[in-house]
């Protein structure tokens, strides 16, 4: 392997400088993109004419996906039906993000394509491949499945794209990378991007790729310090309620909710407006007229809440936002640093607020420690401060509805003569029913009993990972059997065992955790030396936008119980 770093500190200074097919400069024009990021100008330029594999690090967030996608778009041949391009990612929020983006920028090119995960009914993905998809974006455990039903095939493929490399090896797939890496023709192309250079991505440089051009670009983001930045945790499924409690907190609510994609945009705003909100959506499918039409709306305050995806948002210029919600983390740091940033300008102080489940909180960390911020947790408003809040608003009703009017109605008055027939306590009660129902409708039959804080009631999944597998001669039924008469494990609390080739994951409520490690260490399950280390279990919250069950294997050792500072154990000789 020969690699060869790439120094110069930049290459083009607009889109317009570069040699690109016509059709994608003017897609790149209608969305706004005019001048290159660092990693944009340095990569694309030389991965358009590629004759090499080429390693980019670039923190998360410099703008990495145009950087590969416009290359990767000019190395599709229209006229060939089959997988040219395939591009893999660690999420299906990253998947769906990927694919999005391409899709806006490839607009009339004729190219076509095909996200790829788990979750979604696979019968509907092989459809779709198999009538020609050129570029494929998919998760490792989901591509590994449609080559393994030989649905997909790579003869064709030019370049393979291994977008944030280095979440995907810290998530435990690098199985499923190297079974891909495998399979995919010896001419094809590697373009592998990561913000780390750690031993695995080294690693897998020197065993599939060649004559390897680095280019590297910096990360310069500054984080308003006005504003106030906060997470909550909950479940994809509650999050419009979670986001109602903080607008309904908020009598001055005037701010946008980002969403990761179009789709999602169109629900969560046709969920707030059955709540009775002022609200509504901008997003990529737009008109320009109708958007350029919400925009106005919303600067005028016609309506004070905007649900928006990235894309879309950009060009909003309004000084005087109280809020911004991240309905979801983005992947890149970038767009999270674009977005809080529409708050808390002209000295005023904002409020961002990122909604995230459990299996989410390793990514705030990672998104705190690049992007150098800090987010406070905190819980949605109850149902206390909501009524506080709203009672101004149920007083002024009442004392406008006291105020006389001239142009009283037949039916006004057929009203007064119906009540005198009711008892003046009946008509309290069909008062504060009525009431109720008008202010405190949704709110009411709200459960949130499943949004905490991590604290909570300690039944958070973690996974305790074993550095055996099938190689070892493990089965899933010994293992559970292991459990439950070593660490006194009932079945109900065994939420997960999964025996790989040389992996075992297994996930037990937290609360459990140490115990059962101590009583592992007592009695290991075979007599050899082999690790175990305590991992976060991304399979539980499915909403959270993690399929192919991604495994991140950082270790979050606890060094008071075990010395060793890898989480490793040597079984009994």
């Amino acid at each position: 392997m020969l690699e060869k770093t790439i120094k110069r500190k930049n290459y083009v200074n607009t889109f317009a400088d570069l040699p690109l097919l016509p059709a994608l400069k003017k897609n790149l024009d209608t969305l706004g993109f005019t001048q290159p990021t660092e990693i944009q100008a340095k990569a694309i330029p030389l991965l358009l004419n590629a004759k090499h594999d080429v390693h980019a690090q670039a923190q998360t967030g410099t703008g990495k996906t145009l950087a590969f996608g416009i290359p990767l778009l000019h190395a599709v041949d229209p006229s060939i039906r089959g997988v040219q391009g395939l591009v893999i990612a660690p999420t299906r929020e990253l998947v769906l993000q990927i694919y999005e983006s391409l899709r806006e920028v490839s607009r009339q090119t004729g190219i076509t394509m095909e996200a790829v995960y788990g979750g979604m009914p696979i019968n509907r993905q092989i459809a779709n491949i198999q009538r020609g998809a050129q570029i494929i974006i998919g998760t490792p455990g989901r591509l590994n499945d449609h080559l393994r039903r030989k649905t997909l095939t790579l003869k064709h493929l030019k370049v393979l794209v291994l977008d944030e490399a280095d979440i995907m090896l810290d998530m435990g797939f690098k199985e499923e990378i190297d079974s891909i890496l495998e399979l995919a023709p010896s001419d094809r192309q590697i373009w592998l991007f990561s913000a780390t250079v750690g031993g695995g991505i080294k690693q897998l440089i020197k065993s599939h790729m060649h004559d390897v051009l680095t280019i590297k670009a910096a990360s310069k983001e500054v984080v308003t310090p006005q504003v106030k930045q906060y997470f909550c945790i909950a479940p994809m499924n509650k999050r419009v309620e979670v986001t109602a409690r903080f607008i309904e907190a908020a009598p001055d609510f005037y701010g946008i909710i980002f969403c990761q994609t179009k789709v999602l945009t169109t629900e969560v705003t046709e969920q707030l407006v059955s709540r009775g909100f002022k609200v509504n959506c901008l997003h990529g499918d737009m008109r320009q007229a109708l958007r350029n039409q919400v925009i106005k709306g919303f600067k005028n305050k016609d309506f004070t809440i905007l649900v928006a995806t990235d894309v879309a948002a950009r060009g909003i210029d309004v000084s005087d936002l109280t809020h911004v919600v991240n309905f979801s983390i983005p992947m890149e740091h970038e767009n999270y640093i674009h977005r809080i940033g529409r708050t808390g300008r002209a000295g005023k102080e904002g409020i961002a607020i990122a909604l995230i489940s459990h299996s989410e909180v390793y990514r705030l960390r990672r998104l705190e420690k690049i992007a150098h911020v800090k987010l406070e947790e905190m819980s949605p408003p109850p149902l206390d401060t909501i009524i506080a809040t709203k009672m101004g608003a149920v007083s002024d009703f009442i004392e406008q509805a006291k105020k006389p009017d001239i142009r009283l109605s037949p039916v006004h008055t057929a009203l007064k003569e119906l009540i005198t027939s009711f008892s003046e306590e009946e008509i309290r009660q069909s008062l504060a029913i009525a009431l109720q129902d008008k202010f405190f409708k949704d709110i009411v039959h709200e459960d949130l009993g499943n949004v905490k804080t991590r604290g909570g009631d300690g039944l958070i999944p973690q996974e305790i990972c074993l550095g055996l597998g099938q190689e070892n001669g493990l089965e899933e039924d010994a293992v559970r059997d292991y459990l439950a008469t070593t660490c006194k494990v009932t079945p109900q609390e065994i939420r997960k065992v999964r025996v790989l080739r040389n992996k075992t994951f297994i996930a037990i409520p937290e609360n459990r955790l140490h115990e059962c490690m101590d009583a592992m260490r007592a009695n290991p399950i075979v007599e050899q030396k082999y690790k175990m280390y305590l991992v976060e279990d991304l399979y539980q919250n499915k909403d959270a936008g993690f399929e192919d069950r991604p495994r991140r294997s950082g270790r979050f050792n606890d060094r008071r119980r075990d010395k060793r500072r890898d989480g490793g154990y040597r079984g009994k000789r």
